[in-house]
């Protein structure tokens, strides 16, 4: 599917350049743990795939009953992306009820300064360590 997207962007971007002007945002989630402490989360990634427009970020929660918001000190949102820019922040496991696990990535929300939601998509290409994007 992201082959096919590929070529259709390419062509658009030939044909009719103006189209592509608008906010894309890529919203996936993966579970791991922090090296130092062993302690699991799951990340929500933001990236903002628009060609030339910048992406505000203004909440990332779980839309669960009550709702679980990603809320770390350090991650403070709203967070305005630039064109190609990553970000990314954390919901401690041991915050989400265990029969909820399995349902995060269908739960996973991030709000636009557009009003608009997006909902996220599983990670599948993470690297086994690495550092959390964009401080």
């Amino acid at each position: 599917m992201s082959i096919l997207w590929s070529v259709i962007e390419r062509l658009l971007d030939r044909v009719a350049p103006e189209l592509l002007i608008f906010r894309r945002l890529r919203f996936t989630v993966h579970k791991a743990a922090f090296l130092e402490s062993g302690r699991e989360a799951f990340f929500l990634n933001a990236t903002n795939l628009s060609k030339d427009r910048e992406i505000e970020l203004t909440h990332v929660w779980l839309a669960s009953s009550p709702p679980i918001a990603a809320m770390q000190p350090e991650r403070a949102l709203p967070k305005r992306l630039k064109p190609d820019e990553t970000w990314e922040t954390w919901i401690y496991a041991d915050a989400v009820p265990s029969h909820l696990h399995q349902s995060v990535v269908s739960l996973a929300r991030a709000r636009l300064s557009t009003g608009k939601q997006v909902r996220a998509k599983p990670n599948r290409d993470v690297p086994p360590i690495g550092a959390v994007p964009g401080h």
